[in-house]
């Protein structure tokens, strides 16, 4: 008999029948910072979903990590029965859902001091804080519409641990950015036309010259077509590589209905111990009351010694429209990153931590994503 929900009173209610644990594991040992447990299996064809359950080992079998994914919504609820009452789901995700019927899937659940995380196929899925004492955890049940079941208990360094789909790209370590062909130092008289950019053997952005309504030029990308680059992006660059002059340039194009995007130059791919963070460059969308997306607002910051610093934070108009595509750069220059969106200096972050330690490049958000290098950066700096 399948796991059924109803709802009595704004409570919900998880009945799992007669289901038979398709795993189950009465002795966890001793659980502290650091046991991590991996579940690999595959879903059945017709799965409509199943559930990890983390349990203490009491009168009531308190349920202290209830992880159920849910194929046909595309959701995965976390939650907790305490005295057999269940507390309040959370189901969201920075992640897209990547769970299929008949596929193979692998989730780790690492128990750290303050929460469980949760990582699916490799990417880190989503935190969940405790709300009971996770050392009291002693049984570990897996149900549901799954089969080939195994489990692995591990005492990690680093989490998530990387399958081969997830394990980072090397960032493409390109010539210089072709700010030559065209784009500085253009006469008002030169407007409308078009100069294209290359990257390698294959075309990246077409630049179009544009004269605005107040007399200024500015550029607009148009890029063209290359396949789209999957979401979270994990890329690795030299340490040291990203030295004075150089930029890391992501070329990308916002969603239609965007809430936020945010791209870590940090030291490290692990999500914990978290890394440092270098630059934590994160655009912000606002929803006017008419439903359009207005002003962005660009937050700056960087994680060191254990904790965010102080956040930089910045209203204001930006190249990044919905639907829109873009083309970013983020220049080492004297004492500061500096920020431009198509060739247009936005803002600054000044230095907190060395970019010498900078080995990894983390994307994610409400973009589609087409390339992402480290160049020299020929157009005249302020340094």
């Amino acid at each position: 008999m399948s796991t059924f929900y109803v709802t009595l009173k704004g409570t919900i209610l998880y009945q799992d029948g007669e289901d038979e644990p398709v795993y189950q594991n009465t002795s966890l040992g001793e659980l502290r910072e650091g046991i991590s447990f991996t579940v690999k299996g595959r879903t059945k064809k017709h799965c409509e979903r199943f559930s990890i359950n983390f349990i203490i080992d009491n009168t009531t079998r308190d349920v202290a990590l209830h992880i159920n994914p849910r194929l046909p919504q595309n959701y995965i609820v976390r939650n907790t029965k305490v005295r057999n009452a269940w507390g309040r789901e959370e189901v969201a995700s920075a992640l897209p859902f990547s769970l299929r019927r008949g596929a193979a899937f692998s989730v780790q659940i690492l128990f750290t001091k303050e929460c469980y995380m949760i990582s699916v196929n490799g990417y880190h899925f989503c935190k969940f804080y405790h709300r009971l004492p996770f050392e009291s955890v002693q049984i570990l049940e897996v149900k549901g519409e799954i089969e080939d079941v195994a489990v692995e208990r591990l005492e990690v360094q680093e989490y998530p641990e990387r399958l081969p789909e997830s394990v980072p790209q090397k960032v493409r370590l390109g010539r210089a950015l072709r700010e030559s062909i065209a784009l500085p130092d253009v006469a008002v008289d030169e407007t409308d036309r078009v100069a294209t950019e290359k990257t390698e053997d294959r075309i990246v952005t077409q630049w179009r010259v544009v004269k605005t309504a107040n007399g200024d030029i500015e550029y607009e990308p148009k890029i063209l077509a290359v396949d789209e680059i999957k979401l979270p992006y994990y890329g690795t660059i030299p340490l040291n590589s990203f030295q004075l002059g150089r930029a890391l340039k992501v070329e990308g194009r916002v969603r239609l209905l965007p809430q936020s995007f945010y791209i870590n130059m940090q030291s490290g791919h692990s999500c914990w111990p978290h890394p440092v963070v270098a630059l934590h460059l994160n655009p912000r969308f606002t929803k006017q009351t008419s439903g359009a997306i207005g002003r962005a607002t660009v937050i700056r910051n960087s994680w060191l010694n254990g904790n965010w610093g102080q956040e930089e934070k910045s209203d204001l108009e930006t190249k990044f429209l919905p639907g829109k595509p873009f083309s970013l750069c983020i220049v080492h220059a004297n004492d500061s990153f500096q920020i431009y969106v198509n060739h247009q200096l936005l803002t600054e972050y000044k230095f907190r931590v060395s970019p010498s330690t900078i080995d990894t490049i983390y994307i994610q958000g409400d973009i589609k994503l087409f390339d992402v290098a480290l160049e020299p950066y020929t157009k005249s700096v302020e340094v």
